[in-house]
């Protein structure tokens, strides 16, 4: 009886507290869910500019001429014209968060999107609405399917898995047999194609909701990192091996190892020629047989997939260039307190400098000082052999030096996506190039700083990796020639 009641506990405690369930409660949720749907979905957008979505919510309810009282905004005048209800309504639901603002970093403009809460909302109503047919048939298979490939594929047994490829190899040459023999080619059917299309196009949309969660986990690390760093005795070190081993976990999740397995696949040119194609053939298919259906948005799928994972790889990269940016600012915050302390001890010794000695001299001596420089040598002096006994070795630089050195240059004077663009441009034409071979081909002009960052263009793509065992020297000033030794680094398609 207790265990229930604490059950039940814990349900009050996750409804009242989910958002998703507020949404659902709220009572202009038809025009949430309508207004949301038609821009993001029915348009295709990943994100809309701020004052945009103002400016279209505005129309919105001057068109279906909105005059619902709306506890929800509220305001000091007695008349509202449309613009301004848009404005509150949309200021309104970023604070509930049913969106997400964000700054663009290129515009500098503000930029919404949907949250994970309105994703789920819409996906409630996918499931609640009156469907023609249920596809049990494909949906069995496609449970069947799943069943055997986590059978198959979970089993270490070698013995095993000969046996099932053989199986499965006897099953395809049975069917071209018969295909040879007979002529006839087994097909689906409409309902079973309309039913497959139908269940493609649902775990689509789901999977573009999946990423915002995996956005709201980086952006909780954030977070995170950012209330440890308000810790005055948390030294540097400390909050580096945090942040990292935060990302680390999250990449060791089973969400985190799902996603960035999908992100190879979307790196993958012959994966994404494949799927395309596959798309294509699909809707073709869709048209040779006179079937319609609800939503073509599959065309677009892999543009908009492509636009929501880079967002989560976004957030990945403003939380280190976020956290960089906190250590710097930590070390000149700790150099402003030294020059603020050295000058007030200047200030201090400029005011005495006019008053007496406030005690007389103790103790007079007569004589000369005797002073001893160590490195003084004196006319005709037979000159000392220095023996040492350790020689200095050679000073290299190792990967883990590069985020010191960053602390010498300012990262906003250097655009990286023109560095990573001489990068692709250099691989169209080769399978990988060295980053020695780009600063020779390319160039380099404003020194170290551009050099450092192209190094830090090797967390971009998993195929760019540093080797463990040559090293280059690369020349980032002709003109007073400095170089800078480091392991060699390989950029490849």
């Amino acid at each position: 009886m207790f265990e229930s009641f604490n059950s039940i506990l814990k349900v009050k405690s996750q409804v009242d507290a989910a958002v998703t369930l507020k949404l659902l409660r709220a009572r202009n949720l038809p025009l949430v869910v309508t207004f949301l749907y038609r821009e993001f979905k029915e348009n295709e957008q990943i994100t809309i500019r701020y004052q945009h979505l103002i400016q279209k919510l505005g129309d919105f309810l001057e068109e279906i001429e909105y005059g619902d009282d709306d506890e929800e905004i509220k305001s000091g005048k007695l008349i509202l014209d449309f613009d301004e209800k848009a404005k509150l309504y949309i200021d309104r639901w970023i604070e509930s968060n049913y969106l997400r603002n964000v700054m663009d970093d290129t515009s500098k403009e503000p930029l919404v999107l949907l949250s994970k809460h309105v994703e789920k909302v819409f996906q409630v109503f996918e499931l609640l609405k009156e469907k023609e047919f249920v596809g049990t048939e494909s949906k069995f298979r496609d449970v069947f399917h799943k069943l055997r490939d986590i059978v198959q594929n979970a089993n270490p047994d070698k013995e095993k898995r000969l046996e099932e490829l053989e199986k499965q190899k006897q099953a395809i040459d049975e069917e071209i047999r018969k295909i040879k023999i007979g002529g006839f080619v087994p097909i689906y059917e409409d309902y079973q194609v309309k039913s497959r299309y139908e269940d493609v196009n649902r775990l689509a949309n789901e999977l573009i909701g999946d990423f915002k969660e995996v956005e709201d986990n980086f952006k909780e690390i954030t977070r995170r990192i950012y209330e440890r760093q308000q810790q005055v005795n948390l030294s540097k070190g400390q909050l580096l091996a945090e942040t990292f081993d935060a990302l680390y976990e999250l990449r060791a999740t089973d969400q985190g190892k799902s996603f960035y397995a999908f992100w190879q696949f979307m790196l993958d040119d012959a994966g994404q020629a494949d799927f395309q194609k596959l798309t294509k053939e699909v809707y073709q298919v869709l048209e040779d047989r006179g079937i319609e259906v609800a939503s073509r948005s599959l065309r677009k799928l892999k543009t908009l997939l492509h636009l929501a994972a880079r967002k989560v790889l976004e957030k990945n990269g403003i939380l280190a260039d976020k956290l960089s940016r906190e250590i710097i600012a930590k070390d000149q915050l700790e150099s402003r307190k030294t020059r603020e302390l050295m000058a007030a001890i200047r200030s201090l010794a400029i005011k005495r400098l006019d008053r007496p000695l406030e005690s007389e001299v103790c103790l007079s001596l007569e004589t000369n000082p005797e002073i001893y420089f160590p490195l003084e040598r004196k006319l005709g002096e037979k000159p000392e052999i220095n023996t040492f006994s350790v020689n200095a070795q050679g000073a290299s630089l190792n990967m883990e030096d590069i985020g010191e050195l960053s602390k010498l240059f300012n990262a906003d004077l250097i655009d990286k996506q023109t560095l990573l663009a001489n990068i692709q441009e250099l691989l169209l034409e080769r399978s990988q190039i060295s980053l020695k071979e780009v600063i020779e081909i390319k160039g380099i002009t404003k020194g170290l700083s551009e050099l450092l960052a192209y190094v830090t263009l090797i967390n971009v793509s998993s195929k760019f990796f540093m080797s463990e065992t040559v090293r280059e020297v690369i020349c980032f000033d002709h003109q007073l020639h400095k170089y800078l030794e480091l392991p060699q680094i390989i950029f490849s398609n």
